[in-house]
């Protein structure tokens, strides 16, 4: 790269050419043949020295293939330009999520910050910040952000610098050297087999109660279990395919593809499940055509709300609501697909059909979750392997 470092000089009011006490960097961007020249200037520096080092960065960066970009450009800048970029190729519900983060978080603690001056100090003020002293409203309370909000934030701001780090624009996302907020795991519950059966005993008679048995022997999650449609259940073979979700973002409920590819899958329905959806399909339909809405079709919702598909929020009031109505004791509308998986690996069933199952993206997020009902699956396996094992000595103590 060609270039040149001097003191940037000027006339002041006398006519006389004065230099300033400042250092600048003068610098050609490569081009091809025909390109007319590109001359950038960098100022600012203190000492000769800082203005060397620096161009001798920028002729690295520039032979190593990384696009020049505008020094000038601020963190506030960047994400928007972000925001823009990912829009169509994230869900509905995600891109909220961004928003709220980089609108509400992000850009008021560190958006004044040029991008390519962006340092793990900068960060670290960042978390302290929306640890202590960010609020978020709820229910007309100011209550200060959880730690998993602050991690989520976090996890954006890590998501953006990374996308600017392939493109070049910074050499280092400062997040790699920072360790990320600290979030307690919370305790995951899942009912035993008596809970199990007191949760289908409770729910019977309930709008939602097929829906329940449903979630309780497949373990679908909440958006894939709203956007089931008749045509996705074939109670012959009984067999359930997933091949959407529902997700509410900005007052609006509507559809879209499944979390990952792996989420779009054919599950085995438990006899049980097979017999609720039964008779739910021969009741909710002669509700739907006595109150004119016609016959179930294959595009009809297998679990509706007045012919419409469920609000998620909306289905998860009425879930706490039958729960008290029943007596049960309170648990999360998603505790019940831990409780499948739970109830399927204490049943013997391999932990790869498990994770095919709950549509897990990879096998080992389905062991790092149930980690600890695998831990009791392996104590089980090696007494297992003791007992065959001492049982084949004695044998052979025997023979001998």
């Amino acid at each position: 790269m060609r270039g040149h470092i001097a003191h940037k000089t000027y006339t002041d009011k006398t006519g006389k050419l004065r230099k300033m006490s400042t250092w600048s960097v003068w610098y050609e961007l490569p081009r091809r043949p025909g390109e007319p020249r590109q001359q950038k200037i960098k100022s600012g520096f203190e000492t000769r020295k800082e203005a060397s080092e620096w161009f001798t960065k920028r002729a690295e960066e520039l032979r190593q293939g990384i696009a020049p970009t505008d020094d000038r450009i601020t963190v506030e800048q960047y994400l928007k330009q972000w925001l823009l970029s990912v829009a169509d190729s994230i869900s509905g519900s995600a891109l909220h999520a961004y928003k709220n983060h980089v609108e509400a978080h992000i850009i008021p603690a560190l958006g004044k910050i040029r991008l390519t001056e962006l340092r793990p100090e900068h960060l670290e003020r960042a978390k302290v910040k929306w640890a202590a002293s960010t609020p978020k409203r709820r229910k007309k309370c100011v209550v200060p952000l959880s730690a998993r909000t602050v991690r989520h934030i976090y996890e954006t701001l890590n998501v953006a610098l990374n996308r600017a780090k392939r493109q070049r624009r910074i050499i280092v996302n400062p997040c790699e050297l920072l360790d990320p907020p600290r979030v307690e795991q919370k305790e995951m519950q899942a009912l035993d087999a008596d809970g199990a059966a007191a949760l289908l005993k409770g729910c019977e008679g309930s709008i939602i109660g097929a829906a329940i048995v449903t979630s309780l022997g497949t373990g679908l999650r909440r958006g894939e279990l709203l956007a089931l449609r008749w045509g996705d259940v074939d109670l012959g073979a009984g067999l359930l395919t997933v091949q959407r979700a529902i997700e509410r973002v900005d007052g609006q409920t509507r559809f879209k593809d499944p979390k990952t590819k792996r989420s779009r899958r054919t599950i085995s329905l438990p006899g049980f499940v097979r017999d609720r959806l039964r008779r739910h399909y021969v009741e909710r339909g002669a509700w739907l055509l006595e109150k004119g809405f016609g016959r179930p079709t294959p595009a009809t919702p297998v679990f509706d709300r007045a012919g419409e598909s469920w609000v998620p929020n909306t289905f998860n009031t009425a879930f706490s609501r039958m729960l008290r109505d029943a007596g049960v004791p309170h648990i999360r509308l998603h505790d019940l697909r831990h409780t499948f998986a739970s109830m399927a690996l204490d049943a013997g069933v391999d932990l790869k059909t498990v994770s095919n199952a709950l549509g897990h993206s990879t096998i080992s997020t389905t062991a790092d979750i149930y980690a600890h009902v695998t831990d009791s699956l392996m104590r089980d396996a090696a007494d297992r392997i003791d007992g065959a094992v001492s049982m084949a000595l004695k044998r052979s103590e025997r023979v001998s």
